[in-house]
């Protein structure tokens, strides 16, 4: 695997257009489901963080600002690139940057299956389970360190 590199990308551009189309591909697709026009333009104030790889997006995730805290969304990883630590690497990714802009808490909806990756990340469940998408979710957050 080459070496990949992470950034933010602009709401509406093509990167971002990619980013779409990778959730859809892991994330809707699976379940039955597409995003609406209207899931799409709520985005336009969501911070997107996208990862490469021989200039291909390969990774995407979304940053919602909430006050002190950020909620993280849409996690996915190329299915050909699972398994890798690009997922790890991309929420390292999220992380820094959230600190970086003050955040003091990251939280998200963890999918069943992805609760045993967001605990080893030091993510701690709150509530119960409940459910989203048609699927099992769990509320995770975790306290940002600012040193």
């Amino acid at each position: 695997m080459n070496s990949i590199f992470f950034k933010v990308i602009t709401y509406g551009t093509s990167d971002y257009e990619a980013s779409v189309a990778l959730r859809q591909e892991v994330l809707r697709t699976p379940l039955g489901l597409v995003f609406s026009p209207e899931e799409l333009e709520k985005e336009a104030h969501h911070i997107h963080l996208v990862g490469f790889s021989d200039n291909k997006l390969i990774a995407t995730a979304s940053l919602v600002p909430e006050q002190s805290a950020c909620k993280m969304r849409q996690v996915a990883v190329h299915s050909c690139m699972q398994g890798q630590g690009i997922g790890s690497k991309l929420v390292d990714f999220c992380e820094s940057y959230a600190i970086e802009k003050g955040y003091q808490s990251i939280h998200c909806h963890a999918r069943e299956y992805a609760v045993p990756f967001y605990t080893k990340k030091g993510y701690v469940p709150e509530g119960e389970y409940f459910m989203e998408v048609n699927i099992p979710h769990l509320h995770m957050r975790k306290v940002l360190s600012t040193l």
